[in-house]
């Protein structure tokens, strides 16, 4: 038996993740045993005062089903936003399709786990799932790049809660020794989510229109939220309780200001960055202010959570931990490099090579299923050595050979090497999230899982959020400026402007235009590329820095 209330691996979480106390202790006192605890194991207590009317495998179904979902949505546009930005005249502003997504994901990611304490784990399922519902609906009702962006930003809102609630519901609902199991589920689904979108994207677009790759989450997610709706319980807000009871004293043990500073920080360096070298010059006042701003604010917020935060999203013990910054900066460095390839790589087949979006996606798609495979043998060799350091600096490396491999590719380049630098990228991602996330916990307290956990998902946010604006900005810049050096004369401005709105039109100019601009477009993803290189080499030398614990012991204090 194990008490709740000490419960190692729950406490300094508890806040977090359980509001079942009420509920617990009304079970123990209708009870006719002499039990004074719950134990972990008692699946079917937690299956029968928890679930209400729906089955575990129900709700691990929609878990997964919509996490994936919110996955999808991170990539699925990697194939068609040139698509999107030819049909509303505006290619150059495409990268905005991505960028407001992953901006809006990261937003709230840390604040779902203590607004679900305060509003009820069902209630805030149903909140964040009708944000994603409707903001995918009017992803395929806009009618112009700005009503595509916010609908976006609509839908990321509850995309990065639908991946976040997955890991708190699943630690509410399923028992101590399946958990791990349970977990895995959601975590595959996430990671395939997020390797499918683009060949997904080009399928979609191809044979249908873009357009339904954004309908294609109506249908799921209304299934979905019938099942919560109906038939799942708000179980961790006990009987006659009001969500409103004590709201002032519960909000306040939620870290709003640091979140606003980091959202602050993060709006201001991906709007920064998107227009620096595109719409605007890179010494225009507004781009400057902008990234002055976004440095002021990534200031201010490492400062107030280390000093000033009462319930800080970054954890003071743990920043102090080599082993949990050097695996929180792989993180970083690794979800960067990871979605430099998955935005430039699609580009790369369709705008260089020539082959349409289904196409495209027909050759990304052999690094989907490497990505799961890394996954796998993640999980078998660390569950048979109990080791991560040497495996993961080796994992890294070959990933940092993959990425040059890609750096160097040419119009002459072998399709099998293209093949193979994509698939072994493509394996040890899979490899390393999975391997890092276990190495994240061996070195810190059970107490502090929770914090750890929170800390390495604002990594990878981070990561992917810059890693994808980063890249369309040193693409769209070095684009801009080749066809400004490459292409002359009286009709040059005009020729330059019509590739940067309407790239997916290059082949219906004059063959020796078009060899110049893919020419140019090449360089420019070349550029690119060089970004993606340099994030993979600092997530090696970040990985250096890990220390070696055995995972078969766990720190006690």
């Amino acid at each position: 038996m194990v008490n709740r209330e000490g419960d190692p691996l729950l406490k300094g979480a508890t806040e977090r993740v359980y509001n079942t106390k009420a509920v617990d202790e009304e079970y123990l006192a209708s009870s006719d045993s002499s039990t004074t605890t719950i134990d972990e194991h008692d699946a079917e207590y937690l299956i029968k005062h928890r679930l209400g009317q729906v089955s575990l495998t129900m709700v691990t179904l929609c878990l997964c089903t919509s996490g994936f979902l919110a996955a999808v949505d991170t990539s699925i546009v990697a194939t068609i936003f040139n698509e999107i930005g030819t049909e509303f005249q505006s290619s150059n502003l495409s990268v905005w399709i991505m960028t407001s997504y992953m901006l809006s994901t990261s937003a709230l990611q840390p604040l779902y786990g203590k607004l679900s304490d305060i509003f009820g784990r069902k209630s805030t399922l149903v909140a964040i799932l009708c944000f994603f519902l409707v903001g995918s609906w009017l992803c395929g009702l806009a009618g112009s790049m700005v009503q595509l962006s916010i609908a976006r930003a609509i839908a990321g809102l509850g995309g990065g809660g639908l991946m976040t609630m997955a890991s708190v519901v699943i630690h509410d609902l399923i028992p101590m020794r399946d958990r791990g199991r349970y977990q895995s589920y959601v975590n595959m689904a996430q990671t395939v989510g997020t390797t499918i979108g683009a060949p997904l994207g080009g399928f979609i677009n191809d044979y249908i229109g873009w357009r339904y790759c954004f309908y294609i989450n109506v249908p799921p997610c209304l299934f979905i939220l019938y099942v919560y709706i109906y038939k799942l319980e708000n179980y961790n807000l006990a009987k006659g309780s009001n969500a409103t009871d004590n709201l002032h004293e519960k909000l306040e043990r939620i870290d709003f200001v640091g979140a606003g500073f980091l959202l602050v920080a993060n709006a201001s360096f991906v709007t920064g960055v998107s227009l620096g070298g595109n719409t605007h010059a890179w010494d225009d006042p507004l781009i400057i202010t902008l990234l002055t701003t976004a440095i002021t604010f990534f200031s201010i917020f490492g400062v107030f959570e280390f000093n000033w935060a009462e319930h800080p999203l970054v954890s003071r013990t743990l920043i102090k931990n080599r082993n949990v910054v050097a695996v929180c900066l792989c993180n970083l460095f690794l979800c960067s490099s990871t979605m430099t390839f998955t935005y430039l790589i699609p580009q790369y087949f369709m705008g260089v090579l020539g082959y349409k979006a289904s196409s495209a996606g027909m050759w990304v798609l052999p690094r989907t299923a490497m990505v799961a495979f890394g996954c796998w043998t993640a999980g078998r060799y660390l569950g048979a050595t109990g080791r991560y350091k040497k495996f993961l600096v080796s994992i890294i490396a070959l990933q940092v050979t993959a990425a040059f491999g890609t750096y160097t590719w040419a119009l002459e380049t072998p399709i099998p090497f293209r093949v193979l630098c994509m698939v072994a990228e493509g394996f040890c991602f899979g490899v390393v999230l999975v391997a890092t996330m276990v190495a994240l916990v061996a070195d810190v307290p059970h107490s502090e899982t929770a914090s750890a956990t929170s800390m390495i998902f604002l990594c990878r946010s981070f990561g992917w959020l810059s890693g994808s604006s980063v890249t369309a900005a040193i693409l769209q810049s070095s684009f801009k400026s080749n066809l400004n050096r490459t292409i002359t004369g009286p009709e040059a401005a005009d020729i330059i402007e019509f590739v940067r709105t309407s790239i997916t039109k290059i082949r219906t100019l004059a063959p020796e235009m078009q060899v110049v601009i893919i020419s140019s477009l090449s360089q420019a993803i070349h550029s690119a590329f060089a970004y993606g290189v340099a994030s993979s080499v600092l997530c090696f030398v970040a990985a250096l820095f890990m220390r070696d614990c055995y995972l078969g012991t766990h720190p006690t204090k």
